[in-house]
């Protein structure tokens, strides 16, 4: 019987141990086109301008309810060092589908989200231009995607 006791509560600490597992998974060099005000300078002239994103590889971690994300230049190019962010969203919203979360400071919002069953990460950001004399700021927005596979 206490062998018994004993095998039972084995497979319930590796069960336990198997589901608190984080995931990890690393993607690919992420595409994406960024808006950007015309040469005009009005808000109606606005030009989609693909983003040189080459050095970029970001890397998600999901644990439970928390959703990490890597995002930055990884390799160091001329005269500047990789710089790298992490942002780790501990309440982020999660469904069956994905795990999202949004970060907002004073002159971005980002919206990241990530897919299970494509396993692709989709990054949204919206910044707001300098103080315009009407008071209407025009919004500067880059929408990138990335395909990630499980470490």
């Amino acid at each position: 019987m206490w062998r018994l006791v004993g095998c039972v509560l084995l497979l319930l600490a590796t069960t336990g141990a198997a589901i608190a597992q984080p995931s990890r998974f690393t993607c690919d060099t992420p595409r994406g086109k960024r808006v950007e005000v015309g040469p005009s300078g009005k808000a109606g002239d606005v030009q989609w301008i693909d983003d040189d994103l080459d050095t970029v590889r970001p890397s998600v971690v999901i644990d439970g309810e928390t959703f990490s994300v890597t995002w930055g230049t990884s390799v160091a190019t001329e005269g500047k060092g990789a710089k790298l962010t992490t942002y780790v969203f501990a309440a982020a919203h999660r469904t069956a589908a994905s795990v999202f979360a949004t970060r907002v400071d004073e002159s971005t919002t980002e919206i990241f989200r990530f897919y299970f069953a494509s396993k692709s990460l989709y990054k949204l950001t919206s910044q707001l231009a300098g103080p315009s004399p009407d008071a209407k700021a025009t919004p500067l927005v880059a929408t990138y995607l990335a395909t990630c596979s499980k470490q």
